[in-house]
Order: C-alpha cells, then sequence, then structure tokens
C-alpha cells in the first residue's frame, strides 16, 4: 500500500513533518485552505530533478493542503520522509519533530489541564518557605501536566508578599524555587546549620538533625 504524507496528529488534527532550507531541524505545519495550501512535496521533485519513492501515494503528496509555512512561522522546503524512504537525494527520514519552537507551541492545540484541588495550598506553602524561613523551596513528585501552572501559582503567590525576583524550574517531576534576596536574608541561618552538622561530623558526633522544611510533597496535600 502507497504511503500518504508524513504526518502525526496533534489533537486529531494532522500535522506535515517538513524540513526547511539551510537546517536540520524537524518542523511541524499545519493544514491550510485548499485555495492556499501547498503540496507536501514540490512540483520539481516529480519532474526528475530530484526523487520521490515510488513507495508514496504521488496524488496525495501533490494535494495542496498544507500551509506556506511552519507553526513556528519559516518557510518550509519539503515534507520529511517517513515511512515510505527519504524524499530527495538528501533527504532524511523523521517520525516526530525536533524544532523546539514547534515543540512548544503546539501546547496550544492541546486542551488545558484540569486544575487540580491542592495547586494553591501547595503554591502557598512553598511560597511562605521561600519567604519566611529558606529563601528557596522543593516540591516534589508533581505531575507533569500540573507543573507549568504550579510554577506560575508559586511567583505569582511569592511576589503578593515581596517585590523580588523569583525563579522556578522543574526537573524530574520536582520543582524548585529559588529567590535570591530571600535566600540571603536568611543565608546565615542556613550556613550554621551546614556549619554545625560538619563540626559534629568531625568531632565524631552525629550530626545535627536537620529539618528539611524546604520539602513540600505534592502528593500529602491530596484532597480526599
Amino acid at each position: 500500500m502507497a504511503h500518504g504524507p508524513s504526518t502525526i496528529e496533534i489533537n486529531d488534527a494532522a500535522m506535515l513533518l517538513t524540513a526547511v532550507s539551510g537546517g536540520t531541524a524537524v518542523h511541524l505545519t499545519a493544514a491550510a485552505t485548499p485555495a492556499a495550501g501547498r503540496g507536501a512535496v514540490p512540483d520539481f521533485y516529480f519532474d526528475g530533478n530530484d526523487y520521490v519513492p515510488g513507495e508514496y501515494d504521488l496524488m496525495a503528496l501533490r494535494e495542496r493542503r498544507w500551509s506556506d509555512k511552519t507553526i513556528c512561522g519559516r518557510v518550509w522546503a519539503v515534507m520529511v520522509g517517513g515511512d515510505g524512504g527519504a524524499v530527495g537525494r538528501y533527504g532524511e527520514v523523521a517520525y516526530a519533530p525536533t524544532c523546539r519552537r514547534c515543540l512548544t507551541l503546539i501546547d496550544r492545540h492541546f486542551p488545558q489541564p484540569k486544575p487540580d484541588d491542592r495547586r494553591a495550598l501547595v503554591a502557598q506553602l512553598a511560597a511562605d518557605v521561600v519567604v519566611d524561613r529558606r529563601g528557596f523551596a522543593e516540591i516534589h513528585h508533581v505531575p507533569g501536566d500540573q507543573q507549568d501552572a504550579l510554577r506560575k501559582a508559586v511567583r505569582t503567590a511569592i511576589r503578593k508578599r515581596v517585590d523580588h525576583s523569583v525563579r522556578t524550574h522543574a526537573i524530574n517531576g520536582i520543582i524548585y524555587v529559588e529567590c535570591q534576596a530571600m535566600y540571603d536574608r536568611y543565608g546565615r541561618q542556613n550556613d550554621r546549620e551546614a556549619a554545625d552538622a560538619i563540626d559534629a561530623v568531625l568531632k565524631g558526633e552525629p550530626p545535627t538533625h536537620r529539618e528539611r522544611d524546604w520539602i513540600i510533597a505534592w502528593e500529602t496535600w491530596g484532597v480526599a
């Protein structure tokens, strides 16, 4: 059976995997109205100037259904090869986009995740730790679909209380929150606790227990 254009489904809408001139990233191109669309492969590829494998449905590749620009705004050159093989002498085969901008933009095509009931509470707990005790906090085991919204909620909660810069980033399900100004305020306390622990080890004594109050576990605050 002949293969059609190299596409992936994004929220039930087909998007064409495309390459641009002078770049190696794989981009995404959305469908356009028939009157404004272009084919997945330019006409000259079919005229002997380049090569389209016979494993493809050539009529489907000519169908003018694609936007003239990628979703990240670049004019694209040709469809990236898929199950039917590479398109063109120097073409490649790929099955997923690699353009970072396209990957960011496709989030708009997915429905927003349902807000979790614990988001506001966890954000406030993190803000209290940052502003009142440490200058930093960690939120563990946060589901991927809740991370962006929770990071925004934490930043908002902190900025309502202090007029300082706040940074958040997520790694492996953990959200890290940092406010340098508040960390500097509590720096002596943090340093003293660390020094006490080192001093105990050097003396051969059990290290002083340091309460890890900067760690908040997402699952602890679930609503039954």
